[in-house]
């Protein structure tokens, strides 16, 4: 049968049509079954970390020791760990987190709705508290130095507190030059509701405690051996319960 041009084109624009249509429909089926899962998937980061700016309102963490440097300055290794923390009375969990002890900031890794991963200095503005790996730290205006990250040991009245931090200083060695952080190291606090008082040692803890009950919390150290600036915080938290039951500062 003899057809017209115009009948020719027609024909084979109807058959491109199909063929695209053929090609498209396997896409359409996958892009109608798949998306659930996928906008969940980010919906979950965008509501914890991508969606909240009281959350993710600080900077990125941008220090880098000098090159050659041994240690780190964290309280403990890199290895960010989950924890939790409060910001003006709202509480966020399963957060990834650090402390850098050197230069006193907390640190947040997470995932952004694009898939790229960030590390942000968490403010200090609002902070109240965070905990991670089995310790919990408080935001406390501490005298002359204001507001200071400070583990807290306790949770009756009278608390210890310890202040973290590491020094780092050059190293030279056969003419080179390096930098080392040094240990973390604390100082340590009794705190109460009306005052902080340091102290270094079992003599001056003591010293600390109001003198009716001071006897008693000493023979509890002496006979279970504590020294109070090198036991564990689960030893120095039975201390501390000892000391709410029966002693004031």
């Amino acid at each position: 049968m003899c057809k017209y041009p115009g009948e020719i084109y027609l024909s084979q624009e109807t058959d491109n049509r199909t063929s695209l249509l053929r090609y498209l429909f396997p896409l359409l089926f996958l892009f109608m079954i798949t998306p659930a899962d996928a906008q969940q998937k980010f919906s979950v980061v965008d509501s914890v970390y991508g969606t909240d700016p009281l959350l993710v309102n600080g900077r990125y963490y941008s220090f880098f020791p000098p090159p050659n440097t041994e240690g780190n300055q964290y309280l403990e290794d890199h290895q960010f760990q989950s924890g939790s923390l409060t910001i003006r009375g709202k509480t966020w969990s399963g957060l990834m987190l650090n402390y850098d002890i050197y230069n006193q900031q907390l640190l947040m890794t997470y995932r952004n709705k694009t898939g790229a991963d960030n590390l942000i200095v968490i403010s200090d503005a609002w902070l109240e508290k965070f905990s991670f790996n089995g310790r919990t730290f408080e935001i406390l205006p501490l005298q002359d130095t204001g507001r200071r990250i400070i583990q807290i040991i306790g949770s009756g009245p009278i608390r210890i507190g310890y202040l973290w931090h590491r020094d780092l200083k050059p190293d030279s060695f056969h003419g080179a030059r390096y930098y080392s952080f040094s240990s973390p190291k604390k100082e340590m606090l009794i705190i109460s509701a009306d005052q902080m008082i340091r102290y270094r040692n079992n003599r001056t803890f003591c010293a600390a405690l109001d003198e009716r009950k001071r006897k008693v919390v000493r023979e509890y150290i002496d006979k279970r051996r504590i020294r109070v600036r090198r036991t564990d915080d689960h030893t120095m938290a039975d201390v501390m319960e000892l000391i709410n039951a029966r002693a004031k500062i």
